[in-house]
């Protein structure tokens, strides 16, 4: 059995998300290998290294949630990471050349909305979203000074049934000059009757407090459109070579889906121009029939696609006469799409 020596438990007063990490960390630094959470428990246990202030019948179960929590949240910097589905280890591990190369390949698991939902998430009064005048709600910068100035901006728990709140999302497109990459939704991703099944143009996170910092002034939520594209389509921030100035989201839209399921969002909807050589790994992001479409007509079958997306793809169409086509200088644009 690993020894645990000269480990000191988290006392009671810290959070039990930080001591479950630790117990991750100290049984996976000790074992050397990938481990299920219940794995990691019964060795906890069996090490004596388990805090008295945790306890539950289903321990194993709240440490995969926290792992696969702190894994989404932090991506790659993550002290984290799977390596087949319910097995983790320590990204530490990957540089150590007595680790077996199998140990060492990430296994990157679907992001799923419910699993999006945050309990501190940036939030809009609805009367005051549903009031602006859509030509205002263009402006992103005006539409969040105003909200603040009105008291209209805070942050709330996104799973609880917040009355009269309207929930923030940043939701990202991918261009390749003029083509929109494209993928399908299965029900693993989004069971919400109206999105699964469906196409879709958009990697969608909810924009958290964690997003925000002093060092922005859009409340995080480019930061967080970035992190959905980087999760989802597998890719790190250093692949981004403008990486000295922060991009801003072209358009604001408030999204009512009406089908009487999904709940009003506000998406910050923001395009990402890669490079003409780029072409995602399909076979890495566990995304369905992922392709190039072209986003400068509207497509025949927009019906087919999710209303955030349809919302989306409606807003770069109407704007398409006021923007150049790639490869041309826009001298109104106050900035430009990202490049990596």
């Amino acid at each position: 059995m690993p020894s645990y020596a000269g480990v000191h438990p988290t006392t009671s007063g810290e959070l039990d998300l930080s001591a479950y990490l630790e117990i991750a960390e100290t049984v996976l630094r000790a074992a050397r290998r990938p481990m299920t959470p219940r794995a990691i428990m019964k060795a906890a246990f069996g090490g004596e290294i388990v805090p008295p202030h945790l306890f539950g019948k289903a321990q194993h179960k709240t440490l995969q949630a926290r792992l696969s929590e702190e894994i989404l949240r932090k991506g790659l910097e993550s002290r984290f990471f799977r390596t087949d589905p319910g097995y983790f280890f320590l990204s530490e591990m990957r540089s150590d050349p007595s680790i077996p190369n199998e140990f060492k390949d990430p296994f990157h698991a679907r992001r799923r909305t419910r699993d999006l939902q945050k309990t501190c998430a940036l939030a809009v009064d609805g009367s005051f979203a549903r009031g602006m005048a859509k030509s205002a709600m263009r402006n992103w910068r005006s539409f969040l000074q105003l909200a603040e100035k009105e008291r209209a901006l805070r942050h709330a728990d996104s799973r609880s049934k917040a009355s009269g709140l309207v929930f923030v999302w940043a939701f990202s497109v991918v261009r390749r000059g003029d083509q929109i990459l494209c993928y399908n939704v299965g029900k693993y991703r989004d069971d919400r009757s109206a999105f699964t099944n469906r196409k879709s143009i958009g990697f969608a996170e909810l924009v958290g407090f964690e997003n925000d910092s002093l060092f922005v002034d859009d409340s995080g939520i480019t930061d967080c459109g970035l992190n959905a594209v980087l999760t989802d389509l597998d890719l790190s921030r250093s692949a981004f070579r403008d990486k000295s100035e922060l991009f801003r989201p072209s358009i604001l839209r408030v999204d009512i889906s009406g089908d009487g399921e999904s709940e009003a969002a506000i998406l910050f909807i923001m395009e990402w121009q890669c490079p003409h050589w780029f072409e995602p790994t399909a076979r890495r992001l566990s995304l369905n029939d992922v392709r190039w479409i072209d986003g400068t007509h509207m497509p025949n079958d927009i019906d087919e696609f999710e209303p955030w997306s349809a919302t989306a793809i409606s807003a770069f169409i109407e704007n398409v006469g006021q923007k150049p086509l790639h490869g041309e200088k826009n001298t109104e644009r106050a900035s430009r799409s990202p490049t990596f």
